[in-house]
């Protein structure tokens, strides 16, 4: 895990012209912590606060002062450590004018904008993966639904067809029934016709065979 907080990448960044969400993608995969990341960001606003603020201020005290000569007739104040003052009631530290806890609120606030903005991001690719979900649900049932109507319809139709078959199955044992019951009907009377049909046919074979011995 990289140590500290990633200021100066997060102002690198930014001057690229990057979100700060894709700013914190970029560097939770370098390894830095949702705190540090949130920090560096507070303090690259502050810095840019503050940055114009200074460019503003064109007389500023040198560092380290020259104290002025003392005039003539006083003694000049000795070069060593200033004397301590007796000891008294301690005075509580005056807050400077414009105080600390100006800042301090101002990176609070600003962690929770950072926060709140992450988190409507993270919320908003959330609902609409959601949504995505939900499409391809509603989809996938109105598919399964077709599907089932197209296989009752073709259920429908194989029983018609089963129906229709087994109707021309029975029309044809019908028809065979009847055939068969003619072909009876013909038996019995050719039973009944044969044997005369027979009889005549011999009684012409006798005939003609006398008929044939009369011509000689």
């Amino acid at each position: 895990m990289p140590a500290g907080t990633p200021t100066e990448e997060v102002l690198n960044l930014r001057q690229q012209g990057l979100s700060n969400n894709q700013i914190t993608e970029i560097l939770t995969r370098q390894g830095y912590f949702t705190n540090q990341i949130l920090d560096a960001m507070s303090q690259s606003d502050i810095r840019a606060q503050i940055a114009p603020m200074q460019l503003q201020k064109g007389d500023r005290m040198p560092e380290n002062p020259i104290p002025p000569m003392p005039p003539s007739g006083f003694a000049a104040y000795p070069q060593g450590p200033m004397p301590m003052p007796a000891a008294g009631p301690m005075m509580p530290p005056m807050a400077p004018e414009g105080g600390g806890g100006g800042e301090g609120d101002y990176a609070v606030t600003r962690i929770e904008e950072l926060a709140e903005a992450i988190i409507d991001e993270k919320w908003a690719e959330l609902v609409e993966n959601i949504n995505r979900i939900i499409d391809w649900k509603e989809k996938t049932e109105a598919r399964i639904a077709s599907i089932e109507t197209e296989f009752k319809n073709l259920k429908e139709n194989f029983d018609k067809l089963q129906g229709s078959v087994l109707e021309k199955v029975g029309e044809y044992d019908l028809h065979i029934q009847d055939v068969g019951t003619e072909v009876a009907a013909l038996e019995k009377v050719f039973q009944k016709v044969l044997p005369g049909f027979v009889e005549n046919v011999a009684q012409l074979s006798r005939i003609t065979e006398t008929l044939k011995k009369q011509a000689k």
